[in-house]
């Protein structure tokens, strides 16, 4: 049984990431290349990371529309680091914007 003391406390970053270009609104890299971009970058980083490949709905310009969407989550990891993950996604992948989240979080590794 785990226990408070067992538990540390961090910093949980999300980084959401929509696969639409940005210039053409349509899907051009699929999620496995995606997934590929992600693990070269963190790897060269060694950021330690877990990706979810999730749908998102957003409105821009032309309207409302959906597209496959990564939450790429990393713990303890520099906010400075994050940022340049998050700008380096959003440029390798070619999408409009991306949404990090930052919050306090108690973790465990057993």
């Amino acid at each position: 049984m785990l226990n408070d003391e067992i538990f540390e406390k961090g910093i949980k970053y999300e980084i959401f990431i929509g696969t639409k270009d940005k210039d053409s609104y349509e899907e051009l890299l699929d999620a496995d290349e995606c997934r590929r971009i992600l693990s070269e970058i963190c790897a060269e980083k060694k950021i330690g990371f877990s990706l979810l490949t999730q749908l998102g709905g957003y409105s821009h310009n032309k309207g409302y529309t959906t597209e496959t969407s990564m939450r790429v989550v990393v713990i303890g990891e520099d906010e400075d680091e994050i940022i340049r993950l998050g700008e380096r996604l959003k440029q390798e992948i070619n999408t409009d914007t991306i949404l990090i989240t930052k919050s306090d979080v108690e973790y465990a590794f057993v």
